[in-house]
C-alpha cells in the first residue's frame, strides 16, 4: 500500500500542475496569433464522421476548449466554408429555378420564373413567338412552340423546375384552335321564325354556340338575358333528337312551358307533358318538364326512356357530385346527345363548384383530382384533398370559354337597358336591439376558435336573433317608403321579417302579394301576374332563397334587401327580377345593414367571395364597393364600418361626445378587420375559417335539418 502524501508533497505537485498549465495556454495564444486575421472571424466547420453532423465554433471558443480542456493542441484544419465575397460564386452557384406555365390567351402561353436568370432569359430569345410584356415581366410564347421550350428548359444549366400545362389541357387548346378556322356559321332556318325573329344579337350568337358544341354547352349570361330563349332556340335545331327533357327547380316549370308556346308555336300543345308527381308516367311525350325533386324519387322511371336532348335550368343546383340531384341527372346525361346547361351563378363560391357541371356536358373533361390541383389550389392533408381554394383563374376561364361555357354580362350586350344604382342604407341604431347579452355572447363566441358544430348553432341563432333585433327600425324604413306610393320589391330572409313587413303594409291599405316557400307553384303565377298588370299593387314581399330565381317582376324599379345573405350569387340573382329585358326605368337596389348584427360577418364575406368570383370570370355584376349611402334619422355614422370610406356624423351630439363614440367605433372597426386578416394569414387558424366559409354556404345537404322559409 502506497503512502499517503504529506501536505508539502500535495502543495508541490499542485504548483507543477498550474505551472503545466500556464505554459499549455502560452503555446494556444501562440497557434492562436499566427492565424490569418480572416480565419479570426470565418466558423470552422468539424464534420463528426460518427454521427454525421456538422459541429461549428469560433475561433474564441476553440482556444477556450484547448486551455481548459488539454494541453494537447491539434493542427486546425483549413476552412472549406463557403465565401459569397469571391466573384466566381456569383455566377457558378449551382441553384434550383422554378417556374410555372399557364395559358393567357387561346392560343398563346406564358412562363413565369421565381426569380431573374440570364441564361434562362437567352433561351426564351431563341424562339421566334416570344414576347415580353414590361407591365408584368412576364415572357409568353405561341402554344406551337410549347414543346420545343419545354424540351430546351428541361436540359437548361442552371436547373428549372417547371410546373407544365397538363396534356390534355394543352391537347383541348391545340384542337379548339383548328375547329375555330373551320366552323362555320349555322343554318338557323331550321328553328322556328318566331323564335328567332326575337332572338338580339348576342342571343343569336349564344344559338349558334350552343350549335357549334354540338349541343353540348353551358349557357351562363347574366340574368335577365335570355337564357331561356337560347336554350329552345339550340334545342329546335337538334329537334330531329328528341325528346326533349327540361329538369327544373319546382317553382319555374309553367314558366316553361310558357315560353314554349310563346317562341315555338310549330310544337303541338300535346307534346308538352308536366311531370307531377312520382307516380306520374311519361308516354309518348315529346317534351317532358320535371322538377330536380320529382327526378329524383322518379329515377327509376325516367331511366326507362332515352332523352335526346336534355336542358338542366339553374344547374348551380348540382354543383356537389354526392348530392341525389346530380347523381340523378347524370344518369339521364349519360345517354343524352345534347346537354345544354343554363345558369346566371355558374359557381357561387369557389371554382370547384364547376367541375360537377361540366362532367355533365363533357364526361373526360378532367378528372376531380387533376382539376383541384390545378384550378382550386389543392393540397393534401389528412383527411384528404383539400379544394376550397382558387387557382390559374385566367386559364380555367379561357379553357371554359374555348370547351363549353358562353357567358355575356349586361354591361356588355346590352347598353340600352339602365344600370343598377347600389345603395347602402344604415339603420338606426336607435331602433335596433343589438346590444342584449345574447347577441354580445353570440359575436364573441364567433370570433373564438371553436368546433364546427359550436360555430353552426352559434352562427344559426345569432342569425335568427338578428331578424327579431332589426324589425323594429325595418318597420320604420318600410312604413316611409309605402308612403312614396312607389312599387318596389321587399325581400327578407326569415319569416318573422316577412310578417312584419306584410302588417305594415296591411295597417297602411297597401296592396301586396307575397312569395315564400310555402307559395305552390300555381300560385306563385297569379301573385307574379298581379303584380305585373296592377298599377295599384305597390309591393312584392318575397323570401330571398323562395323568389330569387324564376320569376319576372319588371313593374317595379326598386329592390329592397330588409336583410343580407350570405351568398352573393343568390343576392344578384334576387336584383336581377327587376333588372332584365323589358325594363325601362333605372334599377335601384337598397340593402339595409345594422351594426352589432349577423351584418358584421355577412357583409365582409360577401365581399371577400366575389373578389375570387370575379378572378375567375364569374363575375355576377355586384360590385359592393361603390355604393351610394343613406343613413335613417339620428343613425350616428357607419359609413367606415361597412364600406371603409369616410362620410359627416349626423344628430345633435357635442363635438367632444362626437369624436370619443367615433374613436371608439374605429377601434372596434380596426379589431374586427385584425381578425379577419388573422385568419387569412394564419395557418393554424385556416381550418376554423373554412369551417365558418363553409357554414355560410347555401348547400342544402349540409343544412337539411334547417327548414329556411319557416325560420322563426
Amino acid at each position: 500500500m502506497d503512502k499517503p502524501c504529506s501536505p508539502e508533497e500535495i502543495e508541490k505537485k499542485r504548483l507543477v500542475a498550474l505551472q503545466r498549465r500556464k505554459e499549455a495556454q502560452l503555446r494556444a495564444q501562440k497557434t492562436y496569433k499566427n492565424n490569418s486575421l480572416h480565419d479570426q472571424f470565418n466558423y470552422k466547420e468539424n464534420r463528426n464522421i460518427k454521427d454525421n453532423t456538422v459541429v461549428r465554433s469560433s475561433p474564441m471558443h476553440e482556444q477556450s476548449r484547448h486551455s481548459e480542456s488539454t494541453n494537447i493542441i491539434r493542427q486546425e484544419r483549413p476552412s472549406n466554408r463557403f465565401s459569397p465575397i469571391e466573384a466566381k460564386n456569383f455566377f457558378n452557384k449551382k441553384t434550383l429555378v422554378t417556374g410555372n406555365c399557364y395559358m393567357t390567351t387561346d392560343d398563346r402561353f406564358a412562363v413565369e420564373l421565381s426569380t431573374f436568370v440570364p441564361e434562362i432569359i437567352e433561351t426564351f430569345k431563341t424562339i421566334p413567338s416570344r414576347v415580353y410584356d414590361v407591365k408584368t415581366r412576364i415572357w409568353n410564347f405561341h402554344i406551337n412552340d410549347y414543346e420545343i421550350l419545354m424540351q430546351k428548359l428541361m436540359c437548361h444549366n442552371p436547373r428549372i423546375s417547371v410546373t407544365k400545362i397538363p396534356e390534355n389541357i394543352l391537347q383541348i387548346f391545340k384542337k379548339n384552335l383548328k375547329l375555330d378556322k373551320q366552323i362555320a356559321t349555322p343554318d338557323l332556318s331550321k328553328i322556328d321564325e318566331q323564335l328567332t325573329s326575337n332572338l338580339m344579337p348576342f342571343q343569336q350568337d349564344g344559338v349558334c354556340y350552343g350549335i357549334s358544341r354540338s349541343g353540348r354547352c353551358m349557357i351562363a349570361d347574366d340574368m335577365g338575358l335570355g337564357k331561356t330563349m337560347q336554350a329552345l332556340g339550340i334545342a329546335h335545331y337538334f329537334k330531329e333528337n328528341w325528346p326533349l327533357l327540361i329538369v327544373v327547380p319546382s317553382s319555374v316549370r309553367y314558366q316553361w312551358s310558357e315560353a314554349i308556346y310563346e317562341f315555338l308555336p310549330s310544337v303541338p300543345a300535346h307534346y308538352i307533358h308536366h311531370f307531377l308527381n312520382a307516380k306520374d308516367c311519361i308516354g309518348d311525350a315529346k317534351i317532358t318538364i320535371v322538377s330536380y325533386e320529382l327526378l329524383v324519387r322518379a329515377i327509376e322511371t325516367f331511366k326507362k326512356h332515352i332523352f335526346g336532348f336534355v336542358i338542366l335550368d339553374e344547374s348551380h343546383v348540382l354543383k356537389s357530385n354526392k348530392t341525389a340531384r346530380f347523381q340523378a341527372a347524370q344518369e339521364i346525361c349519360t345517354h343524352a346527345r345534347h346537354v345544354v346547361l343554363l345558369t346566371g351563378t355558374p359557381a357561387l363560391s369557389r371554382p370547384i363548384e364547376l367541375h360537377s357541371q361540366i362532367s355533365l356536358i363533357s364526361p373526360r373533361f378532367m378528372r376531380y383530382e387533376d382539376y383541384g390541383i390545378r384550378y382550386c389550389a389543392g393540397q393534401r392533408s389528412t383527411f384528404g384533398w383539400d379544394f376550397t381554394g382558387s387557382s390559374n383563374l385566367q386559364e380555367l376561364q379561357l379553357l371554359l370559354k374555348s370547351t363549353c361555357m358562353i357567358r355575356r354580362l349586361k354591361a356588355n350586350v346590352l347598353n340600352q337597358l339602365p344600370s343598377k344604382i347600389r345603395q347602402v342604407v344604415v339603420l338606426d341604431s336607435d331602433l335596433i336591439k343589438a346590444g342584449t347579452k345574447q347577441m354580445k355572447e353570440m359575436s364573441k363566441l364567433l370570433q373564438k376558435k371553436i368546433t364546427a358544430l359550436e360555430r353552426h348553432n352559434a352562427l344559426l341563432q345569432y342569425y335568427n336573433e338578428s331578424g327579431f333585433a332589426r324589425l323594429k327600425a325595418v318597420c320604420k324604413y318600410v312604413t316611409n317608403l309605402f308612403e312614396d306610393k312607389k312599387k318596389c320589391l321587399l325581400y327578407a330572409h326569415h319569416q318573422v321579417v316577412l310578417d312584419a313587413i306584410c302588417k305594415v303594409a296591411d295597417s297602411m291599405n297597401i296592396r301586396y302579394v307575397r312569395i315564400d316557400g310555402k307559395t305552390s307553384p300555381e300560385q306563385r303565377k297569379v301573385e307574379v301576374d298581379t303584380f305585373q298588370e296592377n298599377d295599384d299593387c305597390l309591393a312584392a314581399v318575397l323570401s330571398i332563397t323562395a323568389a330569387n330565381a324564376g320569376v319576372t317582376l319588371t313593374a317595379a324599379s326598386l329592390v329592397v334587401f330588409a336583410e343580407l345573405f350570405w351568398n352573393p350569387g343568390v343576392l344578384c340573382q334576387a336584383e336581377d327580377r327587376v333588372h332584365r329585358i323589358g325594363q325601362n326605368d333605372k334599377v335601384i337596389i337598397q340593402y339595409l345593414v345594422a351594426k352589432d348584427t349577423a351584418d358584421d360577418y355577412i357583409w365582409p364575406l360577401i365581399k371577400n367571395k366575389m373578389k375570387v368570383l370575379n378572378a375567375a370570370g364569374f363575375d355576377h355584376d355586384l360590385s359592393i364597393d361603390n355604393v351610394d349611402i343613406q343613413k335613417e334619422t339620428g343613425q350616428q355614422d357607419l359609413t367606415t364600418y361597412f364600406l371603409n370610406t369616410s362620410s359627416s356624423s349626423g344628430g345633435t351630439q357635442s363635438q367632444q361626445d362626437k369624436e370619443q363614440e367615433d374613436s371608439q367605433n374605429m377601434k372596434d372597426i380596426i379589431k374586427q378587420e385584425n381578425e379577419f386578416i388573422k385568419q387569412e394569414n394564419d395557418p393554424e387558424a385556416s381550418t376554423s375559417k373554412s369551417n365558418f366559409e363553409e357554414l355560410l354556404e347555401i348547400d342544402e345537404e349540409c343544412f337539411d335539418s334547417c327548414n329556411w322559409d319557416n325560420m322563426i
